[in-house]
């Protein structure tokens, strides 16, 4: 075989081998740049929103107990407390009738009752009237035989007027002792005129006012 036939197979063969070593470290290199490539950290778990709380049970709603007694012409009415704890309140009411054709009509009425401030207050509903009533004269209540007692309005609407007033000692003791007799009740007209309401008896006021206090 001469020189130039061995040289070009030679070449072929160092090239075909450099060839191939070449391609072994671009592999090597590759798997060394694969295992230097950090992991990506798992990322943290999204957090729940928590589930919002249960809506509270409603409160019981059971009805008020209310117990109505009636005192001869006085009728009181007690309601329990919403808490079932504190003391009933009560209230007396005698209702102002009169005849009206063949009818008897309830115009008006005196209602015994504790006020905001737990004061016992009497309260004198009277009618509205065609008329209009003279508001600044208030009204007089007479128990029995004794001495008139003056009394301001402190509202008025198109059904009646109302007028109310404390109950002190003195007048605890007029009415008690004025219990088993008639009252009388005055108010104006607009023009003037006296309009009465005539109670024939307030019997039962007494323990009216003692289921009340």
């Amino acid at each position: 075989m001469s020189v130039r036939n061995i040289i070009p197979v030679v070449s072929t063969v160092f090239i075909a081998g450099v060839v191939a070593l070449m391609a072994a470290l671009y592999s090597a290199d590759q798997y060394a740049a694969g295992a230097q490539t950090p992991t990506p950290a798992p990322k943290p778990p999204v957090p729940q929103r928590p589930a919002a709380p249960a809506a509270p049970p409603a409160a019981s709603s059971a009805p008020v107990r209310t117990e109505t007694i009636t005192y001869d012409a006085w009728t009181v009415s007690c309601r329990d407390t919403a808490d079932g704890k504190s003391k009933k309140i009560c209230s007396a009411t005698l209702p102002m009738v009169a005849q009206q054709q063949n009818q008897r009509i309830t115009i008006g009425a005196w209602i015994i009752a504790h006020n905001t401030d737990g004061a016992l207050v009497s309260v004198v509903q009277t009618p509205e009237i065609d008329a209009g009533v003279l508001v600044g004269r208030g009204i007089e209540l007479k128990l029995g035989n004794g001495q008139p007692r003056k009394i301001n309005y402190v509202d008025c609407n198109p059904q009646r007027c109302e007028s109310t007033f404390p109950m002190d000692d003195a007048f605890l003791r007029e009415a008690i002792a004025a219990a088993n007799g008639p009252a009388a009740i005055t108010f104006w007209k607009a023009d003037g005129a006296e309009f009465n309401i005539n109670l024939q008896s307030i019997k039962g006021v007494d323990r009216a006012i003692a289921a009340v206090r």
